[in-house]
């Protein structure tokens, strides 16, 4: 809770009204701690779900980070956490496509070893571009009859990207594809991803 700042005013700006004592009490301080006490009935009346809500959605469930299944064939996820390949070698991901821009070496063999294939279409987080898109969406075109998994550091690149492809080359109607986005992030809040993806849309339908 942000303090409230001191009034530099040598009398108080509301009306006054006397207490019990007679003493001069500032109306708008009774009605500001009135309210803050409603807020805070409020929060801790509501405290138990919103733990529950938080603890039960954790970034970290599944072998990546905001790990999210859209398909028996496709799902997303940001970075491989804990036992995260072998988990996703078990459910059958024979593909992965890696869109970090600077991912860890090495990645090609490791998935390898696993019998999983690994293809990089770096996509940078702060400046994605329509040509980050085309390679994107060959790659998914190539291996529309394998289970994937799209991949970046933290699964907003790879939902949002999956979001488009499905749109714009999967036929997928428009709802349907939102809801398994907005499940892991809503890109009205990152203006440049918010344009992005209006752009590709906007290019793709028909005249």
């Amino acid at each position: 809770m942000v303090p409230q700042k001191r009034s530099t005013r040598s009398e108080p700006t509301g009306s006054l009204r006397y207490n019990a004592r007679y003493t001069k009490v500032p109306e708008t301080t009774v009605t500001r701690s009135r309210i803050l006490s409603a807020i805070a009935l409020f929060q801790l009346a509501i405290w138990p779900a919103t733990y529950s809500f938080a603890d039960s959605h954790s970034v970290h469930a599944g072998p990546a980070m905001n790990y999210h299944r859209i398909d028996d064939r496709l799902v997303t996820g940001g970075h491989l956490v804990g036992d995260g390949l072998a988990e996703i070698k078990a459910q059958g991901v024979a593909v992965v496509i890696d869109l970090r821009d600077e991912p860890p070496s090495g990645q090609r063999e490791k998935y390898a070893e696993q019998g999983i294939e690994w293809i990089n279409v770096p996509v940078v987080w702060r400046d994605p571009q329509p040509a980050d898109f085309e390679k994107f969406r060959e790659a998914m075109s190539a291996h529309e009859n394998d289970h994937v998994m799209v991949q970046c550091a933290a699964n907003y690149r790879a939902s949002a990207m999956t979001y488009l492809y499905r749109v714009v080359a999967g036929g997928v109607p428009e709802d349907k594809a939102s809801q398994d986005l907005l499940a892991v992030w809503n890109p009205n809040e990152n203006q440049r991803w918010r344009r992005f993806i209006d752009d590709i849309k906007s290019e793709a339908a028909p005249d």
